[in-house]
């Protein structure tokens, strides 16, 4: 993966919704490999880090015990980024995708029990590759990939009420 290839959004893929900005804080996500994260900035603060995070708005309670057991068995394999740049922290996460951390890390979030009053969408229109959409689920424990479709249009078509 490259690092262009990493495209930020306001939008919460999860909830097709613009988070509420608070002043001097700017919250974008990025949604690679099925894992979506969520990346922080402060602006005019002490400590000028860009952050990536895996997104836990729709997890279930005992789902941040069994993290923090992952992270304290293997700390590479956390998912957790920073750097000072926006264009740095772009290609560190581009060169940690498909590693054997990265797949890992990836095993062990897809794994964790998700909240089942959660009410978000239960797929994400995802584009893979030229003319290749996919619906990718909310909660992998659920539901399987759906698609391809050859456009976005026919893949909410075909979706409905169900995507973002």
């Amino acid at each position: 993966m490259k690092a262009d290839e990493i495209h930020l959004s306001y939008t919460d893929p999860l909830t097709g919704q613009a988070p509420h900005q608070k002043r001097y804080r700017e919250v974008q996500y990025a949604d690679i490999d099925g894992v979506v994260l969520v990346v922080h900035h402060y602006h005019r603060s002490r400590y000028p880090e860009w952050t990536a995070k895996p997104y836990m708005g729709h997890l279930s309670s005992e789902a941040n015990v069994t993290w923090v057991q992952h992270l304290s068995a293997h700390p590479g394999c956390g998912l957790i980024f920073a750097h000072i740049r926006r264009r740095d922290l772009r290609e560190q996460i581009a060169n940690s995708v498909g590693t054997e951390e990265w797949t890992r890390g990836r095993e062990a979030w897809l794994a964790l029990p998700r909240d089942p009053r959660w009410d978000g969408p239960r797929y994400r229109i995802v584009r893979r590759a030229p003319r290749e959409w996919w619906g990718m689920p909310s909660d992998p424990n659920w539901h399987e990939p759906v698609g391809p479709w050859g456009s976005e249009r026919q893949a909410r078509a075909e979706l409905g009420d169900q995507a973002t």
